[in-house]
């Protein structure tokens, strides 16, 4: 009786709410960054931009692929800085720069000036992009840490939903030079507060601990990360397996994402439909990263790479096959789930295997080769589209690409249990 009533008194962990709003705030957040802002605000802004100045769709275009290869190089450097002086002191200046692009983007007069905006946003605000947002998540959760990485990075599905309805929304109202001003005023004023009022780098800031967990030693003693430098990350044979397991699969799906409507057109498919298979596309994507996150904690996440990847498998070689319109709907669905598990799964295995001390940096550097395979696919999908008047040349080469992500996750050495459900682990 007695241990009964000592337990109702116990006060309650506080963590658990704590923790989740940080989940929040990553996601709001990752919606704002550039993979939203930059890239689906373009397709409604550069219609009107394509009119006033007389610019190509491919002048226009082009500004996303510079921003999103000026990232790809950017990363290593911004995740170095992010381990050294901290989440803040990086993030917070980017959603100011970030802000000031889309602001200064209103003013412009000539295509130097929009280009050198966007090699601003792929530069000088790469601390937008969700490394840093991760980097918080992995130091509030370890035994949960798969699925509020899965809650958060769903941020960038979130963004895609609303980001274009508000853009247009400006344009409509204001035209494109209102549109550029109003998401900048987004990231100024809703985000910027967000970050700097409720984002806290470590639970040990608010005198918890991560997960919530009990500990004995005091809270605002934080315990020291360890984990492998960027150079011994390097030397290691996982780091170089991730890479190419994550970098071979953005090659397929991120080049899908503008073409399939046209891809499904080509096969018979009607627009509307076509329309709606691309957004099941989508909400599958939204769904795949909150079901990963939620099963890699509870198992081994080379397991859930090996299920998720073979449905990249299967689905593509549905979509390249002459079949009836119900089998792209599973295709699409399919690839969307596929789409849940790229970018999470890697920061999740990346702190898995490396440890938290250069988190940022390693993350870093592997999301960087992600990004030059995302900003090379749409690409080389349209020239083989160009040059042989179909997709299935692309489509198969998608299917090798795959069992070789396959082959190498079943080839990845096993992290460690404890890391995944023992004592909090900070190695």
């Amino acid at each position: 009786m007695a241990e009964a009533q000592s337990l109702s008194k116990a006060p309650p962990q506080p963590m658990f709410v704590r923790g989740w709003v940080t989940v929040v705030v990553c996601l709001l957040g990752i919606s704002t960054g550039p993979a939203a802002f930059g890239l689906s605000s373009l397709f409604l802004l550069g219609g009107p931009i394509g009119e006033e100045f007389g610019w190509s769709r491919t002048a226009i275009s082009a500004a996303v692929s510079v921003m999103m290869l000026c990232t790809a190089v950017s990363l290593p450097f911004m995740g170095r800085l992010v381990d050294r002086f901290g989440v803040k002191r990086v993030l917070v200046p980017s959603i100011v720069v970030f802000g000031l692009c889309f602001l200064a983007a209103s003013m412009i007069g000539n295509y130097w000036q929009f280009i050198a905006l966007y090699v601003a946003m792929g530069t000088i605000a790469v601390g937008t992009n969700s490394v840093p947002y991760m980097r918080v998540l992995t130091s509030w959760f370890d035994r949960r840490r798969g699925l509020a990485i899965g809650i958060a990075g769903s941020g960038t599905g979130l963004g895609f939903g609303y980001v274009p309805l508000v853009t247009q929304e400006f344009v409509s109202h204001f035209g494109w030079r209102g549109g550029y001003f109003g998401l900048g005023l987004i990231m100024l004023l809703f985000t910027l507060p967000m970050v700097v009022f409720l984002l806290h780098e470590k639970p040990q800031s608010l005198g918890l601990h991560p997960d919530g967990a009990a500990s004995d030693a005091p809270a605002d003693q934080q315990p020291v990360a360890s984990g492998d430098t960027l150079a011994e990350a390097m030397a290691r044979r996982d780091f170089w397996s991730l890479i190419t397991i994550f970098s071979g699969l953005a090659f397929v799906l991120y080049g899908l994402i503008p073409h399939m409507v046209p891809m499904l057109q080509d096969r018979g498919v009607p627009e509307s439909l076509a329309a709606g298979l691309a957004s099941a596309f989508g909400w599958s994507a939204f769904g795949g990263r909150l079901l990963i996150g939620f099963l890699v904690d509870r198992y081994d996440a080379r397991r859930i790479a090996f299920v998720f990847f073979s449905l990249s498998a299967i689905g593509l070689g549905l979509l390249s096959a002459p079949l009836p319109i119900w089998a792209f709907v599973v295709a699409a669905i399919m690839l969307g789930l596929s789409l849940g598990a790229e970018v999470d799964m890697l920061a999740y295995l990346t702190s898995r295997y490396f440890g938290l001390k250069n988190f940022a940096q390693i993350f870093g550097a592997m999301f960087s080769a992600v990004m030059v395979a995302m900003s090379l696919s749409p690409v080389a999908f349209g020239a083989v589209f160009d040059y042989t008047g179909s997709y299935k040349a692309i489509l198969a080469l998608g299917v090798p690409l795959c069992v070789l992500a396959i082959v190498l996750v079943l080839m990845l050495r096993p992290y460690g249990e404890r890391a995944r459900g023992g004592p909090i682990s900070v190695t």
